[in-house]
């Protein structure tokens, strides 16, 4: 035993304490110098080690530290630094909050609080019961509220598992700590587990980068900068969570003592901050709705064909049709192309209808009426075939599916499209139900008018949608299954992307029944796996979904929370690490991370992975709609594909210079028609256009009071 300072028999505690430098004052000058630096003792160290222990920094730090490794492992996306750092942090987050409660609740039902026994005990009952709670049977794995009470167990039992372990790690180090051998063996336990969690933080972040063997997918991603957005985002939820407390003990005190004013507090607190945080949500997404009005400089020209919306003969006004809508009406791919393209002469030239949000902001119905317009001005039930689509939340349209079926159809076609949001995809869905009464307007219009036409002089009728704009067409057709395609008279639908948030994602299309007969529908991850089907076989189906495997936003659901997923099975599909594992929370965190990284892509360089459906487009609007086409057609229309794309990116590129070189012209804009026409609009000018029209007349009567 070491005597402790201050003791009579303690030769050092008789002549008094050190002095503030360490020192001891029974040493001779040489000794005692200032300048001599205080050493760590072993005592200080064991302090510093226990706030970054693993185990025993805190209650939750067992459950804290286990979340965080797992969130580390791969997923489906690629994660830089900072990505990696908020997804982390989030998860960590979610187990500190699960600690607190189990932690809280197990200190109110231990009666003897000073008893080790009875805090571990406690706890080990509470982890008891959770386990029992996540082993409750259900057979088909789909009833909710089973699947919510595992969802429950199993995140209080680690929580209550990870209390366990910290009591004990807790007791085991202030015992140790009475003696310098008993404290530096305390060190050392803390310093290997410290080290193990960093081994393998290491071991997972480059199990991570080593399954994504392509340039592109090799995003920056250290361990340090990692950790180090996991503390600043954990901070500031933790901070976050102190201020809604502080505020709620602000309204206590204001209402008083009291259960009905406790109750009063808590309420008035909860929706104060509910309403403001439902602010801060409503002023984000308006301010990145702002988009919707960016004016491109190379989609500042208003079209001089009359076939596309947005003209001088057109009903919608081209700053209108906001960017989205502006860039889909100028690309519009000319006869000539056509011919150069296909090696044969194009039948006609393609039509382009368009409907922006900006025209009708505040009547939806108004959108689907002004389409079904400009479908009869426009002249598009004189064309061959008909495509009716529908966008995804931005109200973008992807341009190599709509290019791929001009090509095909060799511009015997019109496409006609209504916007019904301005904001991504993972901020609209809100608008999903708006998009699914535009699109069903615009299907009943078509068909009524069809009608009056005679059976061999209707065009035939197709569908696309991807993204959002798959969920909101599915919910339209497929309401009566395969049949509701006959019901609207449409021939097919080709959907790319389709969240299974769509009640047709996974009720009808991937379960065929009465609804869906077999054989009508197919759901692919590449055409190799299409290219089994005989031409019979293709010839048979009427719906056509093209998901890849590894696409998070088709597979991202809130059932990740608490369910184990097919795609995470035994059998895995394209692109899915055999590195992931399902993990209650932490698995929908990633694949929400995920779901942001999905569409990287770089203008020209088609993929066929997350969900850039690019690579697979062209086979697929061919092979979908069983349009004609020779191998060597589609190795040429892939091709200029490529090269279009390239120039839209150099066009929405920021004005150039007067100096550098101009981006080059669409290529309506650069036919003879184009530079001989009299039909030119002004051009857009600023950076913006003024908004909705309500807008507009609201300040122009602002000004002119």
């Amino acid at each position: 035993m070491f005597p402790r300072p201050g003791d009579p028999t303690d030769p050092v505690g008789a002549e008094g304490p050190p002095d503030r430098f360490g020192n001891d004052p029974r040493r001779g000058p040489e000794e005692t110098s200032p300048t001599m630096k205080p050493q760590l003792t072993i005592e200080q160290a064991q302090k510093v080690a226990s706030v970054f222990a693993p185990l025993a920094s805190s209650p939750g730090s067992p459950l804290e530290t286990s979340e965080l490794l797992r969130s580390l492992r791969p997923s489906l996306m690629p994660h830089d630094s900072v990505q990696q750092g908020l997804a982390s942090g989030v998860a960590v987050l979610l187990a500190r909050g699960v600690s607190n409660k189990v932690d809280n609740t197990a200190n109110r039902l231990t009666p003897n609080k000073d008893s080790l026994v009875q805090r571990v005990g406690v706890r080990a009952a509470i982890a008891g019961a959770a386990y029992a709670a996540r082993r409750i049977p259900d057979e088909d794995d789909t009833a909710l509220p089973a699947a919510v009470t595992r969802l429950a167990g199993e995140l209080i039992e680690g929580g209550a598992l990870g209390g366990m372990v910290y009591e004990l790690a807790s007791a085991a180090q202030r015992r140790s700590s009475s003696t310098q051998r008993g404290a530096a063996i305390s060190v050392g336990v803390t310093t290997a587990a410290l080290g193990f969690a960093l081994y393998k933080s290491r071991q997972y972040l480059a199990e991570r980068r080593d399954f994504f063997t392509e340039d592109f997918d090799k995003l920056p991603l250290t361990l340090p900068k990692s950790l180090a957005v996991t503390a600043g985002m954990t901070g500031f939820g933790t901070g976050l969570a102190f201020a809604y407390r502080g505020t709620r003990k602000g309204f206590q005190r204001y209402f008083g003592p009291g259960i009905t004013h406790d109750l009063l507090a808590r309420s008035v607190n909860a929706t104060a901050w509910a309403a403001g945080l439902t602010g801060l949500y409503w002023a984000g997404i308006s301010y990145v709705g702002r988009s919707n009005e960016k004016i491109d400089p190379g989609y500042s020209e208003p079209p001089t064909t009359p076939l596309v919306s947005g003209s001088k003969e057109s009903i919608v006004r081209f700053e209108d049709l906001g960017q989205q809508g502006r860039r889909y009406v100028t690309d519009v791919v000319t006869p000539e192309l056509i011919e150069a393209t296909m090696g044969e002469p194009a039948v006609a030239h393609p039509i382009r209808v368009y409907v922006g949000f900006d025209g009708q902001p505040l009547y939806p119905s108004g959108r689907s009426e002004a389409a079904l317009e400009e479908l009869e001005r426009t002249g598009a039930y004189e064309r061959g075939t008909l495509l009716l689509v529908s966008p995804t939340g931005t109200g973008w349209v992807d341009h190599t599916m709509i290019e791929s079926a001009e090509f095909f159809t060799r511009g015997d076609i019109a496409t006609v499209c209504i916007q019904y949001g301005r904001f991504p995809s993972f901020l609209s869905l809100q608008k999903v139900r708006q998009g699914r009464q535009q699109f069903r307007q615009l299907v009943w219009g078509v068909r009524q008018r069809l009608q009056g036409m005679a059976p061999e002089d209707r065009p035939r009728v197709l569908v696309f949608g991807e993204s959002l704009g798959a969920w909101a067409s599915s919910d339209v057709i497929m309401k009566q299954g395969v049949a509701g395609l006959d019901h609207y008279g449409i021939d097919r639908a080709l959907w790319f992307g389709m969240p299974q948030l769509a009640r047709w994602s996974a009720a009808g299309l991937y379960r065929p029944g009465q609804l869906t007969p077999a054989g009508t529908v197919g759901v692919f991850d590449r055409w190799e796996e299409l290219e089994q089907l005989t031409p019979e076989q293709r010839d048979e189906l009427r719906i056509v979904q093209l998901s890849h495997d590894n696409d998070p936003i088709t597979l991202v659901t809130p059932t990740l929370l608490y369910r184990k997923p097919d795609w995470l099975g035994e059998q895995r599909g394209r692109g899915v690490p055999a590195g992931q594992h399902w993990t209650p929370g932490v698995t929908f965190i990633q694949t929400m991370v995920d779901a942001a990284n999905a569409m990287r892509n770089a203008p020209g360089e088609f993929r066929s992975t997350g969900h850039d459906y690019r690579a697979d487009t062209a086979r697929f609007v061919a092979e979908g709609y069983r349009l004609p086409y020779t191998e060597e057609q589609l190795a040429s229309v892939e091709k200029i594909l490529r090269a279009l794309e390239v120039e839209r990116a150099a066009r929405m590129k920021p004005a150039p210079a007067a100096t550098e070189e101009q981006p080059i012209a669409p290529p309506a804009q650069r036919t003879e028609r184009h530079a001989k026409s009299t039909h030119h609009l002004p051009r857009l000018h600023g950076t913006h256009t003024g908004g909705a029209r309500w807008l507009d007349a609201l300040s122009g009567a602002n000004h002119k009071g």
